[in-house]
């Protein structure tokens, strides 16, 4: 399907958005906790170098606290990103260097270090920060290799941490695609849900909805706005008459005229059937009605051929402005569709208000 074929470029900032709540949403709940495992873990300091425990405890508690200051959003400017980014860093280093603290730390502790790699794939967000927030704590952990394990232990420590380092990295990638497969179905599934199949323009249940947000804004801040109900003329005999292939190819063109008609901040899309719905928010009766006639006139317009013939439909308008009577936006809705009726009794191709 399209969607799925859908450019990465155009879901980046999406996906990126959704890490970024994700992250900031965990932080909190899972850095303690965290934290708290690094301190913890003295026990398992005292049980392989009891002469060392003291020393490699207070190395845990103080990276615990450093890393503290990224599971909540104390620093201005410093986005969840950068705070868990910080957090890897100093548990990691935590965890390394208390073990190189300890006889045989590093080798009976690769376990312990290598779990931390596996965090980094909720962190990065791309091969160029994925090196960012692993390349810290691996060029300590090769340090303190080369500084307290001998050479076949040095080489076997980054035979494994080299491995890890690779399986994270592809872990990072899976949630990746995966993170970009869930944006693009689920933008798949909201256009479903607002768009309608044939013409591409919002559907009723979008319609309804920002009818009644632009009622409400208009009614709280004293606002002009003006429903437009637009219907074409005579589609049922377009429809019996050249088929209703041609009639869908008439609706889509009507539909792509009266965009083309639009400003920027008006709303447009299909009720049903051959009925079309617009909303002109903060704008004049006046204003509303010259955007209509020129609506009007860009669907007269417009052709659509059907094998030898060519097609021309026409549209009738019903204008209905927002007053005090107007109670609700269904009543100002009610109001516009008698308007157009008013509009097809006075012959069709024309434009009426209330």
């Amino acid at each position: 399907m399209d969607f799925i074929l859908e450019s990465e470029k155009s879901l980046t900032w999406p996906v990126q958005e959704r890490a970024e709540a994700d992250l900031a949403h965990f932080l909190p709940r899972l850095g303690p906790m965290l934290a708290v495992l690094l301190v913890v873990y003295s026990i398992w300091d005292l049980s392989l170098d009891p002469a060392h425990a003291l020393q490699s405890g207070v190395t845990r508690t103080v990276f615990a606290l450093l890393a503290a200051f990224a599971f909540w959003p104390i620093i201005p400017n410093w986005s969840a990103h950068h705070r868990a980014a910080w957090a890897h860093w100093m548990l990691s280093s935590g965890v390394i260097l208390s073990s190189a603290q300890l006889d045989g730390g590093l080798v009976h502790g690769m376990g312990g270090i290598i779990i931390g790699l596996f965090l980094v794939p909720f962190i990065a967000n791309g091969t160029a920060n994925f090196v960012v927030v692993i390349a810290p704590p691996a060029l300590l952990f090769f340090l303190c290799s080369a500084m307290r394990s001998t050479l076949p232990e040095f080489a076997r420590g980054a035979l494994l941490y080299g491995s890890a380092v690779a399986v994270a990295f592809i872990q990072m990638r899976i949630a990746l695609l995966l993170r970009h497969k869930a944006v693009s179905i689920e933008r798949k599934l909201i256009w479903d849900a607002t768009h309608d199949p044939l013409t591409n323009l919002h559907n009723r249940a979008w319609l309804m909805q920002e009818a009644a947000q632009a009622f409400s804004t208009a009614r709280r801040y004293r606002t002009e706005l003006v429903f437009a109900m637009l219907d074409i003329d005579h589609f049922k005999r377009v429809n019996d008459t050249y088929g209703h292939q041609t009639g869908d190819h008439v609706l889509k063109a009507v539909a792509r005229a009266v965009e083309g008609a639009l400003r920027e901040t008006d709303c447009f899309g299909r009720l049903g059937g051959e009925e079309f719905f617009c909303i002109f928010s903060h704008t004049s009766q006046d204003a509303a009605w010259q955007c209509a006639e020129r609506i009007r006139q860009a669907v007269a317009a417009a052709k659509v051929t059907a094998g030898n013939a060519s097609v021309q439909v026409t549209i009738s308008i019903g204008l209905a402005h927002m007053a005090d009577g107007h109670t609700s936006w269904e009543d100002l809705l009610k109001t516009a569709d008698e308007a157009l009726y008013k509009a097809k009794e006075a012959g069709r191709n024309c434009t009426k208000t209330s």
